[in-house]
């Protein structure tokens, strides 16, 4: 992921997985859109699977959460399921500990299915590299020793992929589906994914049950959790270089990554005071929800408004970036914490029984707008 994926809601988190997709050359735009629409269209659509343990990312339990069992499977396992059984999705790139991932999938390959094929890639340094070096493998030979920087004008080179995190459990193919055909990658390069608040209240705590309640990005027009989807034009994301910095300070509830990372919006020359705006109008909303004080954390809601932090991002990392909501939940209910992890365990059935149920009704959804309208 791009701006890369995660953690207690910074904007710019989810901002940073998306960030994580490159530099690039643009040819004609109305032949590369089209070519990489109608690749996600007729089931042609690339997944590039996140399951590294170096750097900064965050052990649960002391372990690569890609590899925690949940139901006698790895959690990773039941991503790829979901991705095999994807209507949009034809091959699987994961990127991570290699040996011991295929050694996982190899336990796990009758569920895991194998009706496309699965490419597994030895993990780099940092996430970032993962990303990348993950995405030249879905290119065509000769564009494997490409930097990062390297302008690429050719429609293989602007084709789009899927990423998605690993530690997603009660992720489904419904949901990979009503994400991709919701995402207008003729108007945006890089389009982010969220579920609101309303569709992750199941999964709340309730009737003498444990739960999962989780952190919300407040904006004006509704409570939003970033769900660990992504579509990206890896080649049409121009400030690749921002990636790992916003991704090593994604943890927003240490005081000093919130120094640092305001320091990082600001310090910048596209978007700086206007993105630092919203940086503290999120961290102000989200510290009202935390204190229980409903009005005031209302009160900066209703000033912090999606599509103009959306336009921010996009200056901020020079791409079109939009976004759009998936209803079934499952993408957001990721394994981030101990706690989390036990509550999944103990309550997986019942709520993957309502993942593969609640389907019947997202037919029904109107298609959502990317929003980002005032790019």
């Amino acid at each position: 992921m791009a701006p890369i994926l995660r953690l207690h809601l910074s904007v710019w988190k989810c901002i940073i997985y998306q960030d994580f997709l490159l530099l690039g050359g643009r040819q004609d735009a109305s032949v590369n859109e089209k070519s990489a629409y109608s690749m996600r269209e007729d089931g042609r659509l690339k997944a590039i699977v996140l399951a590294g343990d170096k750097g900064k990312s965050h052990p649960v339990f002391g372990k690569n959460k890609a590899f925690l069992e949940v139901s006698g499977l790895p959690i990773i396992a039941y991503v790829i399921s979901a991705l095999q059984k994807s209507k949009s999705v034809s091959e699987i790139y994961v990127v991570g500990p290699k040996q011991r991932l295929e050694e996982s999938l190899s336990s796990a390959s009758e569920f895991v299915g194998n009706s496309k094929p699965i490419y597994v890639f030895e993990q780099g340094p940092t996430l970032y590299d993962n990303v990348w070096d993950t995405f030249l493998e879905t290119l065509p030979s000769h564009y494997r020793s490409a930097s990062p920087g390297e302008s690429v004008s050719s429609p293989e080179a602007d084709s789009t992929v899927l990423i998605v995190a690993s530690d997603m459990p009660l992720l489904t193919a419904a949901e990979v589906d009503e994400f991709v055909s919701k995402c207008d990658m003729e108007r945006y390069d890089c389009v982010l994914g969220f579920t609101r608040e309303e569709d992750l209240k199941y999964y709340y705590p309730r009737n003498g049950q444990e739960g999962i309640r989780q952190a919300y990005l407040h904006f004006s027009e509704a409570n939003l959790r970033q769900n660990n989807l992504f579509m990206v034009r890896p080649f049409k994301v121009g400030n690749r270089h921002y990636v790992q910095t916003m991704y090593d300070l994604r943890y927003q509830k240490e005081f000093a990554n919130i120094i640092k990372l305001a320091w990082e919006i600001l310090r910048r020359e596209e978007g700086g005071w206007g993105a630092l705006g919203y940086y503290f109008l999120l961290q102000l909303s989200l510290l009202f929800s935390r204190l229980r004080l409903g009005p005031l954390r209302d009160w900066v809601r209703s000033m912090t408004h999606a599509g103009s932090v959306a336009g921010c991002a996009s200056e901020l990392l020079k791409t079109r970036l939009g976004y759009v909501y998936t209803s079934l939940g499952g993408g957001a209910l990721d394994v981030d914490k101990e706690n989390e992890y036990e509550v999944i365990k103990l309550r997986f059935s019942e709520w993957m029984n309502y993942q593969q149920e609640k389907p019947k009704d997202v037919a029904t959804v109107a298609p959502v707008r990317s929003d980002a309208q005032n790019l």
